[in-house]
């Protein structure tokens, strides 16, 4: 089925297409999602807006999330998902060069709105993309790398905010964002076309053929791997909301360790998705995947067991260390399952499944401090959670020889 035959890839174009795809997650997560917080004191002096302007516009994009990644598993079924990726990332560079000029809060909230939606968008295929274009053994260590981009992209986002906010403003921070991004979507059109993914589905009739014959793809794995990516958002995502006003508000920790503590957890990130993914290809994804959810379930217990600064730098690093690998660890256990003609849609619905569990997880993280007047009911919870998620892990069972593979010629 696939014209992307992997031994004859030159390993440097493997290099080079995993860096791109890791360049991908870097501009829409680093940049669309997360420089918008960076300069948002900056556009406001300027612009002229307020802060409940500012929750509209954070909200907006969280929906924008939700509903691309719907409707990229609809479209999935009829465009590549290379295409879909790639056209993704160049409509968030217009979008990062139009945020440079915007005088307008409701273009520019417009923008932003479109910017969640795209990151969604971008992710999803990436795991039919890495699917098509890497060896099986291989595969878990490019996601993982791939899903460590967001903090790639964020330490860019800080070198840009440090030399040119004084220099040139936050205008040529957006600018200079949304330039890199085109040069990005670039390199990634000659790359992609030369490995063949233009051809693998090149002519529609491949696509239709599949409804013509149709594969069974649900299954019980899949199921319970849904349910997993629901409860990563539910358990993972309030971890993060909630950890410097734990750390500040109700221990007392000062700003200036709470920041460090927060730099440890994104200096471990860039690291931990490619060592966990490469681990993954040893050892299995299941395996991999019940090491993170430990891990990060024995820094949820760390968080509300103890008041100690040295061990809440032990607490960042053990949540670093799978937060970012497990984003790109169950893209790769549904690339085992599910075949590719699927892959897009079955991880569209899981990246749905994450984003509601992630709305869910911090309302009632903050319902529960309302109600409680302590943080430290919503640690236990996750702890609680990530370890149910360990014994889940075990229940999925060793998934069968890739059914990606018997569609390969």
């Amino acid at each position: 089925m696939s014209t992307l035959v992997h031994s004859s890839a030159r390993p440097l174009d493997s290099v080079v297409l995993a860096v791109v795809l890791t360049g991908f997650v870097a501009s829409t997560y680093g940049f669309g999602v997360y420089l918008f917080a960076n300069l948002v004191v900056d556009m406001r002096r300027d612009i002229g807006f307020d802060y409940t302007t500012v929750g509209l516009i954070t909200g907006g994009a969280q929906i924008g999330f939700l509903l691309f990644s719907s409707v990229t598993s609809v479209i999935s079924r009829f465009v590549e998902g290379w295409k879909i990726s790639l056209v993704s990332t160049l409509i968030t560079s217009l979008a990062l060069l139009g945020l440079s000029v915007s005088d307008s809060i409701w273009l520019s909230g417009g923008l932003l709105i479109l910017l969640g939606g795209c990151s969604a968008s971008v992710y999803i295929p990436l795991a039919e993309i890495v699917t098509k274009g890497f060896s099986p053994g291989h595969r878990s260590r490019v996601m993982g790398l791939i899903s460590s981009g967001t903090s790639y992209g964020v330490f860019i986002n800080g070198l840009l905010v440090s030399f040119l906010t004084v220099h040139g403003g936050w205008r040529s921070i957006w600018l200079t964002a949304g330039l890199i991004s085109v040069a990005l979507c670039g390199v990634a059109w000659c790359l992609l076309r030369q490995r063949g993914a233009a051809k693998e589905g090149g002519s529609s009739p491949q696509r239709s053929a599949s409804f013509e014959r149709p594969t069974a793809w649900l299954s019980r794995p899949l199921y319970l791997i849904w349910a997993i990516a629901f409860l990563n958002g539910m358990a993972l995502l309030p971890f993060q909301t909630y950890l410097a006003p734990y750390l500040r508000d109700e221990l007392g920790v000062s700003v200036q360790d709470t920041g460090f503590i927060w730099t440890t957890i994104g200096a471990v990130g860039m690291a931990s998705g490619f060592l966990v993914g490469w681990i993954a290809d040893k050892v299995g994804v299941r395996a991999s995947l019940a090491m993170c959810f430990l891990s990060a379930g024995l820094a949820a217990t760390v968080v509300f067991s103890f008041n100690s600064i040295p061990l809440f730098y032990v607490a960042a690093f053990l949540f670093a260390l799978a937060f970012y690998p497990v984003f790109g660890l169950v893209p790769s256990y549904i690339g085992q399952i599910v075949p590719v003609s699927r892959l897009t849609q079955a991880f569209g619905i899981a990246n749905v499944l994450i984003g509601l569990g992630g709305v869910c997880g911090n309302f009632l993280g903050g319902f529960s401090k309302d109600l409680t007047g302590s943080f430290s009911s919503i640690y236990w919870v996750v702890a609680l959670l990530l370890f149910g998620q360990c014994v889940m892990v075990f229940m999925l069972g060793k998934p069968p020889v890739s059914v990606t593979e018997a569609e390969q010629p």
